[in-house]
């Protein structure tokens, strides 16, 4: 049950804004409208030109952090022996578990060359052109549940951004440069490679391997489709950009299966622990205000002063 209305006030769901205005007007109720439970005045709706101003200002605060986040990714100087070190020690670490399974992964698919040509293409263009796709799709629907996935994505790459820095790590791909020749052949970025994977110069890091976010922000991709969703189609598409591109990252010799893992894990955590921060501004926008009284007002009957 909703608590007792103060003397003087009105709940803005059972109006609208245009229907406080009015009533205002008419001397029936007071000027301000109050959300349930917060006492504060609630916002305009989002609708129009200022939903339009409210999702550019999303869509180039999320550029902004992106491009900081691939400067500070790029600038780190190369730590070829401590990279490569790092990743024996991974190596060594899957195969004590039995789980250094990756090289025979992309030995099975060599033979089938439209197979690697799709799994290029899928690790060149299934990532960023997706989460841009993806991004875009959702700050349309709904610009808050947005700004939680991107606060989700900014949480996961201030930790990127410590690990590459702390303990970077050498793919795969690399490793026989280095004379350690576990079989892996780089498909992608390779002299052989039949896709044009473009990376602006200033951004590139080969050693930023650990936690994958190629497979990392895919995931939460994902995660963003099925949370938006109620369609089985959709969800189950969602997942399958997961399942697809942890297979492309594997058989291209671009990350070990404990790169992808922790690249999940971030993902994961950063999400519970944006959740778990509560409010955090998430709320701040006014569609949020709106939905959130109109949600309260069908659920729960509403008291007369």
């Amino acid at each position: 049950m909703l608590p007792p209305r103060p003397r003087g006030f009105t709940l803005y769901c059972e109006y609208g804004a245009s229907g406080v205005a009015r009533a205002s007007r008419k001397g029936q109720i007071p000027p301000v409208a109050v959300v349930p439970g917060t006492h504060k005045p609630a916002q305009k709706p989002l609708v129009g030109f200022y939903r339009w101003r409210v999702i550019s200002l999303e869509l180039l605060g999320t550029a902004a952090i992106m491009v900081v986040y691939f400067l500070l990714r790029g600038i780190r100087p190369d730590d070829v022996d401590g990279a490569v070190a790092r990743s024996l020690h991974l190596i060594r670490f899957e195969q004590q578990l039995g789980l250094f399974q990756e090289a025979r992964w992309q030995a099975a698919f060599l033979g089938h060359g439209w197979l690697m040509s799709v799994a290029n293409w899928i690790y060149a263009w299934f990532h960023y052109p997706v989460m841009l796709a993806i991004g875009l799709w959702l700050v349309v629907k709904d610009p808050i549940r947005f700004r939680f996935v991107r606060n989700v994505m900014l949480v996961s790459a201030t930790i990127g951004i410590l690990s590459y820095w702390i303990i970077p790590a050498a793919p795969p791909r690399l490793m026989e440069a280095y004379g350690y020749d576990y079989g892996f052949i780089d498909t992608v970025h390779g002299a052989t490679s039949d896709v044009n994977y473009f990376q602006p110069g200033p951004f590139v890091n080969d050693y930023a391997a650990l936690p994958s976010f190629h497979f990392g922000w895919i995931l939460l991709s994902s995660m963003a489709v099925w949370t938006n969703t109620t369609s089985r189609i959709v969800r189950a598409g969602a997942i399958m950009m997961s399942v697809i591109m942890w297979w492309a990252v594997t058989v291209t010799g671009n990350h070990y299966f404990f790169d992808m893992a922790m690249g999940g894990a971030v993902v994961v955590l950063s999400w519970m622990f944006v959740g778990a921060m509560g409010d955090v501004h998430l709320r701040s926008l006014p569609s949020a205000t709106v939905a959130k009284s109109r949600e309260l007002a069908r659920r729960l009957p509403l008291r007369g002063r």
